[in-house]
């Protein structure tokens, strides 16, 4: 079973912008659509600005062109302009319907790099997947506490809630081993393990996936602390910073 990383296709030119900035903000990335920026000849709106984390890449300006017809070279010189005048190290030049001839050789030898939505998809998949993996991480790693019963004071749970403890524990065990155990390798590979992952079934991308395993973890979380609540039991969850660091190798 292999899945693809995202089934996202932009609706409309303004959805072009929001969808590539939400994903560049999930991948770790500071991105904001539109922005006002100020530029060698004055001030300027771009469709999204990014402010990268790399130490070579600090700045990226990213332009949608959500057009039935390819770009042509007059836009490339003009975006090229604008990159060139705010100083950015990068120009990301996003169309729906691909480039002209004359568009191609106007990037060449430049800091504009002209691309597809799929093209940009790529761009952004291993850092998005990283970036949310280790999310997904961090908020599933109280469940290991409430799901391991040498450390969980079951004894402490009114008798009512037992049950309903026991119950979530079989719910949920297999969630908290599949965000435990999941990595970038397994998600982009086809691996025939997969078919056990906690309901992978359900979903047909990556994004998707990853997604849905967030909101899962946050719906168990919800369930097991209003047991713990209902028993009146004071305790304070683990922090994902103070767990074994093995429990979160496995992103690469």
């Amino acid at each position: 079973m292999k899945l693809a990383f995202s089934n996202t296709v932009p609706k409309d030119w303004r959805d072009l912008q929001n969808q590539t900035a939400r994903f560049l903000n999930q991948a770790g990335y500071h991105a904001v659509s539109p922005c006002e920026i100020s530029t060698a000849r004055g001030k300027v709106e771009v469709d999204v600005l990014v402010d990268s984390p790399d130490e070579l890449v600090k700045r990226i300006i990213c332009e949608c062109k959500y057009w039935d017809s390819a770009v042509p070279k007059e836009k490339v010189h003009a975006f090229r302009t604008v990159v060139a005048d705010s100083g950015a190290s990068l120009g990301l030049l996003i169309s729906k319907s691909g480039f002209q001839s004359g568009a191609i050789e106007a990037a060449s030898y430049s800091n504009i790099q002209l691309i597809t939505w799929d093209d940009f998809l790529s761009i952004v998949k291993d850092r998005w997947i990283l970036q949310n993996l280790k999310e997904l991480k961090r908020l599933s790693a109280p469940l290991s506490f409430y799901l391991n019963q040498l450390k969980f004071p079951f004894e402490k749970l009114k008798p009512d809630d037992k049950g309903e403890f026991r119950k979530l524990e079989t719910k949920y065990l297999w969630l908290r081993w599949t965000c435990w155990k999941l990595s970038k390798t397994d998600l982009l590979n086809d691996i025939e393990e997969k078919d056990n992952w906690y309901e992978i079934q359900s979903c047909s991308s990556i994004e998707e996936y990853i997604l849905f395993l967030q909101t899962e973890v946050a719906e168990a979380l919800q369930a097991f602390r209003k047991i713990v609540n209902h028993s009146d039991i004071a305790m304070s969850e683990p922090n994902y910073e103070d767990m074994p660091g093995f429990m979160f190798a496995f992103l690469e």
